[in-house]
């Protein structure tokens, strides 16, 4: 678990490694991302600004100052992409408040293994994924609307000849032996909805990062649509190394 960075899919491009091999890749807006909270898992570990909260008591006593109770674990909470305050609710310019900043249109929360080094108000920029080679890609798909098995489960066709008419593409049957009493069983494979879910693509390379413009290059498939929010994540695959079995020279 480490922390990560939000972004945004800006479209494909292709660029030329220094070797001359031409790679397609995939435009993201990392950041930068504002720290809306800091979590911890005791007390005793919040940061001086972060140890106190108030809690409104009415219209008579109004605000009062309370010490602030512990989490129980450990995350950062970023925000990314500004929104107007007329489309923002109270309580999301309350939160953003407390920051500093401005409500956004996305927040997630990073889980973390140990105490987080950020503060609260504080940037994440693309500088965070300098020296990652790989990353995990967490979006939401493209919607596809209604399809057939064909499109969704990669079905193939019904025989095309003659005494097959109009049944080229049908799902077949359900699989129930004597009857369908007990209904479609579950996790059946049929025509439905297609797409708008939340997919995670691992282990996309990191091709290029540009620091100023907070734009990384990834290569590989990136989900979602052209200015769809991403999360993004250093890899948790890890290469295998296969050792060579004696006396057998491996080639570097």
């Amino acid at each position: 678990m480490s922390l990560g960075i939000l972004g945004k899919k800006l479209g494909m491009t292709q660029i030329f490694k220094e070797d001359g091999t031409c790679v397609p890749v995939t435009i993201v807006q990392a950041g930068p991302c504002k720290v809306l909270q800091v979590k911890m898992a005791t007390a005793a570990e919040f940061a001086e600004g972060d140890k106190t909260a108030s809690v409104n008591r009415g219209k008579k006593s109004g605000r009062v100052a309370r010490p602030r109770r512990a989490d129980g674990y450990y995350a950062v909470q970023l925000g990314f992409d500004n929104k107007p305050a007329r489309v923002s609710s109270k309580a999301e310019l309350g939160h953003a408040k407390k920051a500093g900043a401005d409500a956004t249109r996305l927040v997630r929360e990073f889980r973390l293994a140990a105490a987080p080094t950020v503060k609260t108000g504080e940037e994440v920029t693309v500088k965070l994924l300098e020296g990652v080679k790989c990353v995990d890609v967490v979006g939401i798909t493209k919607g596809r609307g209604w399809t057939g098995t064909i499109k969704r489960h990669n079905f193939s066709q019904q025989p095309m000849s003659h005494g097959n008419s109009l049944n080229h593409r049908t799902g077949g049957g359900l699989g129930r032996q004597h009857s369908i009493s007990s209904g479609v069983p579950k996790g059946k494979r049929m025509a439905g909805h297609y797409g708008v879910e939340r997919v995670t693509v691992q282990n996309l390379e990191v091709v290029k990062i540009d620091a100023e413009r907070n734009l990384v290059y990834l290569h590989g498939a990136v989900p979602g649509h052209n200015r769809g929010y991403l999360v993004l994540q250093k890899t948790k695959k890890v290469a295998r190394v296969i050792a060579a079995p004696p006396g057998v020279k491996v080639k570097k």
